[in-house]
């Protein structure tokens, strides 16, 4: 990138005629300051030996610099306003911050800084991604894009109505992972994604976290950024990859295994606590009144009320409840899918206790079959109160439970909800790397196309997450095949 400008950390607040040579690391969407109705824009500028500042354009000069300062490319930029960083922000963007408007000059440099700009990132393995479950450790990740899913709305537990949209990436070892986009980046990096699918996207994402959510998946944070398809090495080493093995790729599409395995092949390399003085105890958590913590939990199981429904009919693109029959199409007043296919999913409400005492907690989809030795679709068609000849209703040994509590609506106690069950038995073959294979029941689950039409509407199903605000009914029809 030359010697002959100054360097980022030569430039700070009084310094007069300078001219720095930056690449521009990351771009964030436009956002709304919460204090004031000022829009404002960040982002990262990067000089040649690595150092990084924050930049940002306010209001009218967002629009203005629009086409200006593109992600992944260098500029000259001179007369940007120098100011420090105000004392409660700098542990994240530094000690100084530009503002850049109509005053600052840019000028583009026809240079590829590429190979500088990628040796910051950090790509974390599919594999190493349950270490990071549920923490606030950033990770950046690298996967083509084999999927996107049909936008839809939710609620958060804030009340905030917010959109998100899922994708699906591969790795070089066909370990999938699901990415859940949230808000701006639904309207900017999705609707480019599904605008050039058929392409086989290359995607680099930085600043990411990962969530027990559906499994394991990855997701945006307000920070986020991304390459899509970006100019370098590493996305053309992925892309020729891709192209070495499109029948396989185009396989995985086609047959869509990533979507229904039980559970996902990531989910078996969760990091299991082995140490005893790293389960939390039952009488810790009894009477919690905080918001959305995790527990790892040694203890057993059981169902104390057997007149339950171990069951209810659900969307298959948002999991919320559907007073529809078994099989049919409709449009979700949830997520807002206008073809969504009504589908059994499992649920059981159980007693957990360990040595110190008990709570209540339920268990959805795959944790609920694990525990009940059954599937959604056997569930829905028995009409006896079960019995421990047709399902388990109890462990005879401790077992080990991933458990989430979060706060109700309607009351000052947390609920629990178990989101993995590991069988500890199989954790001594992985004792001194702390990992252990979550158990599942043989083959993924497929329904069957019903020979007899079901529905159940239950009412205390926990959709209180999903929002009924109307919006367009669009959805993203996308051919899954190279044609």
């Amino acid at each position: 990138m030359g010697d002959k400008f100054q360097l980022i950390h030569d430039v700070s607040p009084g310094t007069t005629r300078w001219t720095v040579k930056v690449v521009v690391a990351e771009k964030f969407s436009p956002r709304v300051a919460q204090r004031s109705p000022t829009k404002y824009q960040n982002l990262t500028l990067m000089d040649s030996e690595g150092s990084t500042v924050q930049a940002t354009l306010y209001g009218q000069n967002i629009t203005a610099f629009q086409d200006e300062l593109l992600l992944g490319k260098t500029y000259l930029i001179s007369n940007a306003l120098v100011k420090e960083t105000n004392a409660e922000y700098k542990a994240k963007s530094g000690e100084i911050q530009w503002t850049i408007s109509g005053r600052t000059r840019i000028r583009r440099v026809e240079e590829n800084n590429s190979n500088l700009l990628i040796s910051t990132y950090s790509f974390t393995d599919f594999e190493d991604l349950p270490k990071y479950m549920d923490s606030n450790v950033d990770i950046s990740a690298i996967g083509m894009i084999i999927d996107i899913k049909p936008r839809r709305i939710i609620q958060t537990r804030f009340g905030k109505e917010c959109q998100v949209q899922d994708l699906v990436l591969v790795n070089k070892r066909f370990d999938t992972v699901l990415l859940t986009m949230w808000e701006a980046f639904v309207d900017n990096e999705c609707k480019y994604i599904c605008q050039n699918f058929r392409k086989k996207l290359v995607l680099i994402g930085k600043h990411l976290k990962v969530t027990s959510f559906n499994g394991l998946s990855i997701s945006t944070k307000a920070d986020s950024s991304f390459f899509i398809d970006g100019e370098f090495e590493l996305v053309e080493e992925f892309k020729s990859w891709g192209h070495t093995n499109s029948e396989i790729i185009d396989n995985m599409i086609s047959e869509k295994h990533y979507l229904t395995s039980t559970p996902s092949k990531l989910s078996s390399k969760l990091s299991v606590p082995t140490d005893e003085k790293d389960f939390t105890e039952i009488k810790n958590i009894q009477g919690l009144k905080t918001v959305k913590q995790f527990f790892w939990i040694k203890g057993k199981a059981s169902v104390k009320v057997l007149n339950q429904t171990y069951w209810y009919m659900s969307c298959n693109n948002c999991n919320k409840i559907s007073s529809e029959n078994y099989g049919d199409i409709y449009p979700c007043v949830f997520c807002k899918c206008t073809d969504a296919k009504a589908i059994p999913r499992a649920k059981v409400y159980m007693q957990l206790t360990d040595p110190t005492g008990y709570i209540n907690a339920t268990a959805i989809g795959n944790p609920a079959e694990y525990f009940l030795q059954s599937n959604a679709e056997i569930l829905m068609n028995q009409t006896l109160i079960p019995t421990a000849a047709s399902m388990r209703l109890s462990m005879d040994e401790d077992e080990i439970f991933y458990v989430k509590a979060i706060t109700q609506e309607l009351s000052p106690d947390c609920k629990f909800e178990i989101l993995f069950i590991v069988n500890p038995s199989q954790i001594a073959g992985d004792k001194n790397k702390g990992k252990a294979p979550v158990e599942h029941i043989g083959e993924p689950i497929k329904f069957l196309e019903p020979t007899t039409k079901r529905s159940l509407f239950h009412s205390d199903t926990d959709d209180a997450q999903s929002s009924k605000k109307k919006c367009d009914k669009s959805t993203i029809e996308i051919t899954k095949k190279n044609q």
